[in-house]
């Protein structure tokens, strides 16, 4: 008995309309399963947490555009999807050396607990969190997060980040390193994501002009009939939704087969049969 056999069963409602979207829900029960098994391993290491953590972001992601591409909400369906995207290409970026796995993952936690500490020293400098946190609080925020650092491994991790930092100082840029920067050679997302099969860098920069708000215009529809401009609904069946549903459910699928197979290999002839079953499209 496979641990997929019950999720095989569980359709949505319209699931013979949309087959595709059936199949996009059962990828994200599936991850979710995966998921607990993996956070209930014993003796997890920091850059096991932080892997696990990235994995439920990524569920959570699937399941927003699940979501939205039932209920035919375009414009966040695509910024979600961008997001999405992102953070696949992060995981596969961490699972791509094994040698370099820990550290890849320890990169992670590292550049957001820096951006923690820019983000709270901002506040205490221009009082602008005041309403919400004493400076108090905010000195004990920088306290914690600094002493985060202090740790093996992130503070050999955090030598890295200081030392990347200070050389794009040097060259006058003065934005913090890109995590995947620090033992990778991509200094940009679009040059990472080259390394990776996925959407083509011109489907990706379209999706972000949806996420910065520069399509705003495609809403117009010009009414021939009664020469009029009229504004789409706000809710309306796109012409990309299987694609957009596609492209999830194939990101989604393949997190969890990185995974499983690090983290619970025996499973792995039990997701290849379930995948194979609720496969739809090749």
């Amino acid at each position: 008995m496979s641990i997929f056999d019950e999720i095989l069963s569980a359709n949505i409602e319209d699931y013979t309309k949309f087959p595709l979207l059936n199949s996009l829900s059962k990828t994200i029960l599936a991850g979710e399963k995966i998921l607990n098994i993996c956070v209930g391993k014993e003796n997890l290491k920091k850059h096991d947490i932080v892997v696990n953590t990235l994995y439920r972001k990524i569920l959570e992601q699937s399941d927003g555009i699940f979501i939205l591409l039932d209920h035919d909400s375009n414009s966040a369906l695509t910024s979600t999807l961008r997001s999405l995207y992102e953070t696949s290409i992060g995981f596969q970026f961490i699972f791509q050396d094994e040698s370099l796995f820990e550290n890849r993952a320890i990169s992670y936690y590292v550049s957001f607990i820096q951006e923690q500490l820019v983000w709270t020293k901002k506040g205490i400098k221009s009082g602008e969190l005041s309403r919400i946190y004493s400076r108090e609080e905010l000195f004990k925020k920088i306290k914690k997060l600094e002493d985060t650092l202090k740790d093996e491994p992130l503070r050999s991790v955090n030598e890295v980040w200081k030392k990347r930092k200070a050389q794009l100082e040097k060259k006058k840029h003065f934005s913090p390193p890109k995590w995947y920067s620090l033992y990778g050679k991509a200094n940009s997302f679009s040059k990472l994501a080259a390394d990776f099969k996925g959407t083509h860098p011109l489907i990706y920069s379209g999706y972000s002009l949806e996420s910065h708000g520069y399509n705003a215009l495609q809403s117009i529809v010009y009414d021939k009939e009664n020469q009029r401009q009229l504004l789409t609904p706000l809710r309306y069946e796109d012409n990309q939704k299987e694609t957009w549903c596609f492209l999830t459910y194939v990101f989604t699928n393949l997190c969890t087969s990185l995974m499983i197979k690090r983290f619970c290999p025996d499973f792995s002839p039990d997701f290849q049969d379930f995948y194979n079953t609720i496969s739809v499209r090749d």
